[in-house]
């Protein structure tokens, strides 16, 4: 029950905002906080994205040392609507929705769990379908 409950609170504190039309993620305030406190000191803010198999959502790992070329990306600052985030080509934010079921043609706010594995967190974009998501 206890469980349930913070799963539910951070559910509010810790969400993404997706738009399909520039494959934008913006980061919640919250969010980019837990981050940036997690990372290590002087780790240039680099994001890979990836599918968790398991369940079949979507998750992204700040710095994962990847020693083979792979598509990363650049976490930025946006001045025009002051907010934080990241370009996700591959796989793109459509492939997201698509795999979702989400439609294709507005933003959508995906709330975000904080897991650990092998003792580096991820995050996970929460599915729809999950009785703790945002609505």
């Amino acid at each position: 029950m206890i469980k349930k409950i913070i799963q539910w609170w951070r559910s509010l504190r810790y969400y993404v905002i997706a738009d399909p039309a520039d494959n934008s993620i913006t980061l919640s305030k919250r969010l980019f906080h837990h981050i940036k406190n997690n990372a290590a000191e002087g780790d240039a803010p680099v994001v890979f994205v990836f599918r968790i198999p398991e369940d079949g959502t979507f998750g992204f790992m700040l710095n994962p040392g990847i020693e083979q070329p792979t598509q990363m990306c650049e976490i930025q600052y946006n001045g025009k609507h002051k907010c934080v985030g990241f370009e996700s080509l591959c796989p793109s934010v459509g492939r997201i929705f698509y795999d979702y079921g989400l439609g294709d043609d507005k933003t959508v706010i995906l709330s975000v769990s904080v897991r650990k594995i092998n003792g580096k967190i991820y995050y996970q974009f929460d599915s729809p379908d999950a009785k703790h998501i945002r609505k």
